[in-house]
């Protein structure tokens, strides 16, 4: 799943950013190999919930998808997830995204192989018309860009005038992604560097 490689940032930003996708895959994990495939993968799904989530795909889209997904803040409960999965020998693919240095160190401090990597490879053609690189940083949490850049500048706005809060500015934005890998946390954090900016 590529969708959520494009996320922007510096390094010690990023550190601070993983999203965690558990996919049944026709014909390798799903009903066809596990009867019980749905049920291996809402326990992921429980398993992601219990280990201190930033966003989640709401448990009503778990039943209805073929993925569980969310966000976190923390690789300690990324690797606490990823060892409880392993523990259970769930049989559903998973991916990580995040800093790949990181990712690897962990899975090698709890025995797990990585199976691929993908890497953005940026942005091309008239960069000129995107918008800040901060702006980026918050509409690319959202891997299908449900987030406008404008929302960023509203909210933006919003803020320096006293009408929003960070927090509930934050919890504005992240509506738009249903699919929970917006990370609400980073949110608020980039937003509070956007209104220092523009002070």
């Amino acid at each position: 799943m590529t969708h959520s490689l494009h996320r922007k940032g510096i390094i010690n930003d990023l550190k601070n950013d993983y999203v965690i996708i558990a996919m049944l895959a026709a014909g390798v994990n799903d009903k066809t190999v596990y009867q019980d495939a749905k049920q291996r993968q809402l326990r992921i799904g429980e398993i992601m919930k219990n280990n201190n989530p930033t966003n989640l795909l709401n448990e009503a889209g778990w039943r209805l998808s073929s993925v569980v997904q969310g966000c976190f803040s923390d690789i300690a409960d990324v690797r606490e997830i990823l060892k409880t999965i392993k523990k259970e020998d769930l049989g559903i693919s998973v991916v990580v995204s995040g800093l790949i240095s990181e990712i690897q160190d962990m899975c090698q401090d709890i025995d797990l192989t990585m199976h691929t990597v993908n890497l953005s490879l940026g942005e091309f053609g008239k960069k000129n018309i995107l918008p800040s690189d901060k702006t980026l940083e918050i509409t690319t949490l959202c891997g299908h860009h449900c987030i406008s850049s404008q929302s960023v500048e509203h909210y933006v706005e919003q803020i320096k005038k006293g009408k929003i809060s960070v927090e509930k500015a934050a919890e504005k934005l992240t509506a738009p992604c249903v699919c929970g890998i917006f990370n609400t946390n980073r949110a608020k954090q980039i937003l509070r560097e956007l209104v220092d900016e523009s002070a």
